[in-house]
């Protein structure tokens, strides 16, 4: 978890933000003691820790034993069960102490979202890395007092959201108008997006996909991290490059497959459907016809003319590869008109969390989409022929197979008996 953040001996962390601070303190805290000594601390208050979550907590006149080794928590004084934390100066005089120090450095009232005072957030100038935090549980839920610390502050920068559900564009505004690093002169920031997990996994990783893609494109500057503290699980985002695959010559069905009609409208338009729910960093379309770029361009994607198109299907994977802006790739046929956004999705969150090869299997078989990490570009632009990256992912000793109960969904439509199969569906 500490890697993902790059902490280092000597690094002083403070955390800022709502919806688990204080459980990402403590969860790294514990990685990092098993390389030297670490000083928790707040400069604001924090809940008294459990006695198995540091070796000691020390007071200004009293130090209590705990049953963890190498954490040491630090605060003045403990009132109403809160551990009233370390001025600025008492923190710097301690630095010299400790390998790892992580402070917690604003309150949020246990609630999931906040806007800051204008004191807040304390953070200290010697502070070299800071961590903001948002908490995809808000999802689903209406931005109210309820949910909100200092909701009178939010509203007036807010007014415009207030009292609706969660969305994009809020959490776009939100992070980029947010307190989080105020004052902080290091260039070592870090939005993370914590609370990736349980029931609805899968509507908050998109979510929190669809804010760090256009955070992205607003040339954002802070790294940005997701993932679940509950659940241990932390990764970098990565923005993903969809490339879709319209340039074949449908040689067994005997027409230009993508053209053919399904549920009213063609097998290309039915798989931009779903990729455009997916979101992508960017969607390119490779295709030889002007009716496709006409369809790409109604669903305001980027189209690549495939004049090579007759050398093969690596020639698309080329093209995508080269004009793609993104730092990892996915490859779908244009065809696939049963695969749902669900799976796709799943695919999706299955690559960012390990960042590896990432394909679809069902009845002991592959499919596509196949997802290839930026690391893979080079293999990918020296493709030839019809063979697609099947040479790349033989050669490459850890994928990742995301298993799926059903392989209707993977069918390419290449001949009149499937069109006529799907066309029963």
């Amino acid at each position: 978890m500490y890697k993902q953040f790059n902490i280092k001996k000597s690094d002083v962390v403070t955390i800022t933000g709502a919806g688990g601070k204080t459980s990402l303190m403590f969860a790294l805290a514990n990685e990092l003691s098993t390389l030297g000594k670490v000083l928790v601390t707040s400069t604001t208050k924090i809940y008294v820790p459990q006695y198995n979550l540091f070796e000691e907590l020390l007071l200004s006149d009293f130090t209590f034993k705990g049953s963890n080794k190498n954490i040491f928590v630090a605060g003045k004084k403990i009132v109403d069960n809160k551990l009233h934390g370390l001025s600025y100066e008492e923190i710097n005089r301690l630095k010299n102490n400790f390998d790892f120090i992580l402070i917690e450095g604003d309150g949020a009232k246990e609630k999931l979202l906040k806007e800051w005072s204008e004191f807040e957030p304390c953070i200290p100038s010697f502070s070299n890395k800071i961590i903001g935090v948002v908490n995809m549980d808000i999802l689903n839920n209406k931005l109210t007092n309820e949910n909100i610390h200092r909701f009178e502050l939010f509203a007036d920068k807010f007014s415009n959201y207030i009292y609706q559900n969660i969305s994009k564009d809020f959490l776009v505004e939100y992070i980029s108008k947010a307190q989080y690093f105020k004052n902080s002169q290091t260039k070592d920031k870090y939005i993370f997006f914590n609370g990736i997990d349980g029931e609805n996994l899968l509507d908050k990783f998109s979510l929190a996909i669809a804010t760090c893609n256009t955070l992205t494109q607003n040339n954002f500057a802070p790294k940005l991290i997701l993932g679940s503290v509950k659940e241990g699980i932390i990764y970098p985002f990565v923005p993903v490059s969809a490339i879709v695959m319209a340039s074949g010559f449908s040689k067994r069905m005997g027409q230009n497959k993508i053209k053919l009609l399904y549920n009213g409208v063609s097998l290309l338009e039915n798989i931009l459907d779903k990729i455009k729910l997916s979101n992508f960093y960017e969607v390119i379309v490779c295709g030889r016809e002007p009716w496709t770029e006409n369809i790409t361009q109604k669903f305001n994607f980027k189209y690549i003319d495939n004049k090579l198109a007759s050398l093969g299907q690596s020639e698309s994977i080329k093209l995508g590869v080269l004009n793609s802006t993104g730092k990892g790739y996915v490859f779908f046929p244009a065809d696939q008109v049963l695969l749902s956004t669900y799976t796709i999705e799943k695919l999706y969150y299955n690559f960012e969390k390990y960042g590896y090869i990432t394909i679809p299997t069902s009845c002991g078989n592959r499919f596509s989409p196949v997802f290839f990490p930026a690391n893979k570009k080079e293999e990918l632009l020296n493709l030839e022929g019809d063979r697609g990256g099947k040479n790349i992912i033989k050669n490459t000793p850890t994928i990742s197979l995301v298993d799926f109960p059903y392989d209707d969904e993977f069918l390419d439509i290449d001949t009149p008996g499937d069109y006529q199969y799907i066309s029963k569906k």
